[in-house]
C-alpha cells in the first residue's frame, strides 16, 4: 500500500473517531430534553366561511391545548411557546355539536420537534345565526293618581327584529317596555328600552334588539261614576202608568277628559216608552257626550218598569160613614145639617181597584178645639197600599155642632 493511501486512511479514520468523540461530547454537555406547554391558544381559520353559513361557534369560546417538545438543550435554551402554532380549520362545517381535528406546527425550521399535543380534537358546538320578528308588549308599572286610568297604548314600531344564535332567540318568550306610571295624569309619550325576557322571566342576553328602544304613547284619563238617568219619549196610553222604574245598574263608571269631573248624571238615549208596554225589561244606550266613554266597554244596562193599567172610580159617603174624632163631650153633631153626600175619586191598579168597597177607604173628620157653632173640616182619608185619591168633592165638610 502506498504513503498517500494510509495517510488518507488514517484521516478518515480520525474523522470518524472526532465524530465518534464530539457526539459523545454533546450528548454529555448538550443532552436532548423535553418540554410540556400548556394553554396554547387555538386560531381558529376560515370563520369567513361560518359567516357565509350564517353559523357562529357557541362552544368553546376559548380553546387551548397541551404540546410537548423535544430538542437539544442549546435549542431548547432558545425556544418559545409563541412559536407553537395551533389551529383549527372550521370549513365545511353545520349546526350541531362537531368533533374538529386540531393541527400544530412550528413556526420556524430548528431542531426542536414536537413530540405529542393533546387534545387531538376539539368539540365545537355551532348554532344557526337568525333573524326573527317580535311583537312588543308594554308593561305598565306604579299606580296612576286617583281617579285616572290608561287608554289603549300605542307602540312605535309594534315589532323589533331580533338577531343571534338560534338557541338564544328561542329562549326569548317575550319582548316587553316596561314604564313607570307612578303619579301620573296626563298622556304620557316616552322612548322606553327594550327588555327580552324568556320563559321564567329572566333576562335574555346575547341577543341583538333592531331597535333597541320604541316610542309609547299612553293615554290617560279622568274617570267618574255618576247616577244613570231614563229619558222616555212619547206619552203611554191613558189607562197606563208607570209605577216603577229600576235602572240597572244604577250608576256608571266612565272615562274621558279633566272636564268629566264637571259631570253629575248621565242619561240614556231616549226609548219610547210604549215599546215598554208590552216589554217591560230592555237594554239601552247612554246618550254619552263626546270624548266620553264606559270605562267597561262591554258594560250593559237595562231598564225595567213597572207599568200598570190605571182605572179609576168614584166612592159615595155620607156622614154616617166618616169617623168622627176629638168630638167635644158636651157636643152632638148636627145631622140634618150635613146631609150631602161626599164623593172619592180613586185611581189605581184595575184589579185592586174594581174589587175595592168604600169600606177599604178610612174617612175621618177631627173636631178637636172646636166649639158650638158651624165649623168647615178638611176631611181625611186613609187609603189601602196600591190606591191613591184622585180627587174629592167636596174637600171639606160644613159642620154643625150644637150642646146637648
Amino acid at each position: 500500500m502506498s504513503k498517500e493511501k494510509n495517510d488518507l486512511t488514517l484521516k478518515i479514520f480520525a474523522f470518524a473517531i472526532a465524530i465518534v468523540l464530539w457526539s459523545y461530547v454533546m450528548s454529555i454537555e448538550n443532552p436532548d430534553i423535553s418540554k410540556e406547554y400548556r394553554n396554547i391558544t387555538l386560531t381558529l381559520n376560515n370563520i369567513d366561511e361560518l359567516d357565509r353559513q350564517k353559523l357562529i361557534v357557541m362552544e368553546p369560546k376559548e380553546a387551548t391545548i397541551s404540546v410537548k417538545v423535544t430538542g437539544r438543550k442549546s435549542d431548547m435554551a432558545n425556544f418559545s411557546p409563541d412559536l407553537i402554532k395551533a389551529q383549527v380549520d372550521l370549513s365545511g362545517y353545520s349546526e350541531g355539536k362537531k368533533k374538529v381535528p386540531v393541527n400544530v406546527s412550528l413556526n420556524q425550521l430548528n431542531n426542536v420537534k414536537i413530540v405529542n399535543y393533546e387534545p387531538k380534537e376539539i368539540l365545537f358546538t355551532f348554532d344557526k345565526l337568525i333573524t326573527v320578528d317580535k311583537p312588543v308588549t308594554v308593561k305598565t308599572v306604579g299606580k296612576l293618581e286617583p281617579n285616572h286610568v290608561i287608554g289603549d297604548i300605542t307602540i312605535k314600531p309594534g315589532s323589533i327584529l331580533l338577531k343571534g344564535p338560534k338557541t338564544w332567540v328561542n329562549e326569548v318568550s317575550e319582548v316587553i317596555a316596561v314604564l313607570d306610571v307612578t303619579g301620573r295624569k296626563g298622556d304620557i309619550h316616552e322612548q322606553v328600552p327594550i327588555q327580552l325576557i324568556d320563559y321564567e322571566e329572566n333576562d335574555v342576553r346575547g341577543v341583538d334588539k333592531e331597535p333597541s328602544v320604541v316610542d309609547v304613547y299612553v293615554p290617560v284619563f279622568r274617570t267618574v261614576t255618576v247616577p244613570i238617568e231614563l229619558k222616555t219619549e212619547n206619552q203611554l196610553p191613558a189607562q197606563y202608568e208607570i209605577t216603577n222604574i229600576t235602572i240597572n245598574p244604577s250608576t256608571v263608571s266612565l272615562k274621558g277628559d279633566s272636564s268629566i269631573a264637571n259631570l253629575k248624571s248621565i242619561q240614556t238615549k231616549a226609548i219610547d216608552i210604549n215599546s215598554l208596554v208590552e216589554n217591560t225589561t230592555q237594554l239601552v244606550d247612554l246618550d254619552l257626550p263626546a270624548n266620553v266613554s264606559l270605562l267597561n266597554p262591554n258594560e250593559k244596562i237595562s231598564v225595567s218598569l213597572n207599568i200598570e193599567e190605571i182605572s179609576t172610580r168614584v166612592l159615595e159617603y155620607t156622614l154616617e160613614d166618616i169617623g168622627i174624632t176629638n168630638l167635644d163631650s158636651d157636643l152632638v153633631i148636627d145631622k140634618e145639617y150635613s146631609n150631602e153626600p161626599i164623593y172619592v175619586t180613586v185611581k189605581g191598579n184595575k184589579q185592586i181597584i174594581e174589587s175595592l168597597s168604600k169600606e177599604d177607604l178610612e174617612l175621618s173628620l177631627d173636631l178637636l178645639h172646636l166649639d158650638e157653632g158651624i165649623h168647615k173640616v178638611n176631611l181625611g182619608v186613609n187609603v189601602p197600599t196600591g190606591v191613591a185619591v184622585k180627587e174629592i168633592t167636596p174637600q171639606t165638610v160644613e159642620l154643625k155642632l150644637t150642646k146637648y
